[in-house]
């Protein structure tokens, strides 16, 4: 039996624990293709079910990629070999998004060396501008070790010819654009990474080597550094069939903040001795915890984020989670840390936070679907907001930069630049 079929046994003795009506109707051989394929639970199935199916997304995507094939799984190769993942060859929003509107031509384009400058990932969400280090919502993330969380997307290629063959890639185009409708089985990626210094375990994070931007004590941009980056947090969003309004997965790496336990009726967090966590501080008092580092100054026309009186760009922000993990999340994790494939590699060093989805996807009452859960946080990215965070609520507000008109729960449109010589302005 090779890699990936044992995996996929593996994978059918749990799905069958679960009830026949949690699961849709697959062709025969769904469980059998390489990766496993990920099986889309019926509208209304339980937490375990759709929970179940984030963790063999998050597996499928996660499968070592073919080295000129963007999207394509390597069937030779077992979970975690070295090399790009799946979803590291989707096409990141500055292949998508070219300066002056280019067309960024076909999917399967040569891949480029990772440059990353993003750190407010909240921007893109709630401003008009879209900018790394600028904006009077959110703010960046340091981490204990003194360094920025930097911030990527990407979409598959299903999202992306979607994008080319309508012209979005031109703000001029997008936001004129009045019913943006992304195609059965697209997808977007979300990931946050921390720069891995000689004094952590980069056994535990799946890694990558990147170009990033350096900010000076103010947090402006000061030039660029390879850096060694680990990826903390993962928001995997798929459009498939019966869930308009998306299906939304959060992973975490497991050492970003503490777990947490009931005692005495209230969650304490229970940080285990000898783990160094990314984002938490004990000695750190309570009020200081989930707070935007960020004192905003007006420049311009702009509002302009800068370090808080007595702390700089480099201050570390301690969080800690404020949802804790479901008892019931918590055993899907540990069945799929747990399995001999994940075992093996570095993937058992995360954990599924939870999986949004529609409730009632179908209730014309309700365009919204009911969301369950009502709430949805990763910390490396919700950072600031986790006591009202909800993934699908925010992502239905979503437009192009400069248009009234919703966008599909997608952000992305946010990144397109006006074409040269337009009289429209190119915000970059």
């Amino acid at each position: 039996m090779n890699n990936w079929s044992r995996f996929t046994a593996l994978m059918l003795l749990g799905l069958a624990s679960l009830p026949a009506s949690a699961l849709q109707p697959a062709a025969s051989d769904a469980q059998t293709t390489c990766p496993p394929s990920a099986v889309v639970p019926a509208a209304g199935a339980s937490q375990a079910a759709f929970d179940q199916y984030s963790w063999q997304l998050f597996i499928n995507l996660n499968w070592p990629a073919k080295p000129d094939q963007r999207g394509v799984a390597d069937c030779s190769k077992p979970l975690g070999s070295s090399g790009s993942t799946v979803w590291q060859t989707y096409k990141s929003v500055n292949e998508t998004f070219l300066p002056g509107a280019k067309d960024p031509g076909p999917w399967n384009s040569r891949q480029q060396r990772k440059n990353l400058d993003l750190i407010n990932i909240a921007a893109i969400k709630n401003t008009q501008v879209v900018q790394s280090d600028n904006q009077a919502v959110g703010g960046w993330l340091i981490d204990q070790r003194g360094n920025p969380t930097y911030y990527d997307i990407a979409a598959n290629e299903v999202s992306y010819n979607y994008i080319v063959a309508n012209t979005f890639y031109n703000a001029a185009i997008v936001d004129a654009a009045k019913n943006i409708d992304f195609p059965k089985n697209a997808s977007e990626i979300k990931a946050s990474w921390r720069i891995l210094t000689s004094a952590d375990d980069s056994r535990r994070y799946l890694t990558m080597k990147a170009l990033v931007t350096r900010f000076d004590a103010q947090g402006r941009p000061n030039g660029t550094q390879e850096a060694n980056l680990g990826l903390v947090g993962l928001h995997i969003i798929s459009k498939v069939e019966g869930f308009p309004q998306w299906i939304w997965s959060t992973f975490e790496q497991i050492d970003n903040v503490p777990p947490k336990a009931k005692l005495g009726g209230k969650w304490v967090d229970q940080p285990v001795s000898g783990i160094f966590y990314s984002y938490f501080n004990a000695k750190a008092p309570a009020e200081s915890l989930n707070q935007s580092p960020c004192q905003w100054q007006q420049q311009g026309a702009q509002m302009v984020c800068t370090p808080k009186p007595g702390t700089s760009f480099s201050t570390p922000d301690p969080l800690n989670r404020v949802t804790p993990i479901t008892d019931a999340t918590q055993q899907i994790n540990t069945q799929y840390q747990s399995s001999p494939q994940v075992q093996q590699s570095v993937f058992k060093y995360y954990q599924l936070i939870t999986t949004q989805r529609p409730q009632s996807p179908d209730n014309p009452g309700n365009p919204l679907g009911q969301p369950t859960p009502s709430l949805s946080a990763n910390v490396t990215m919700e950072s600031y907001i986790q006591p009202s965070s909800s993934c699908m609520n925010c992502h239905s507000m979503a437009t192009p930069l400069n248009s009234q008109y919703k966008s599909d729960f997608s952000f992305l449109f946010r990144f397109a630049h006006a074409p040269v010589n337009s009289a429209t302005k190119d915000k970059e």
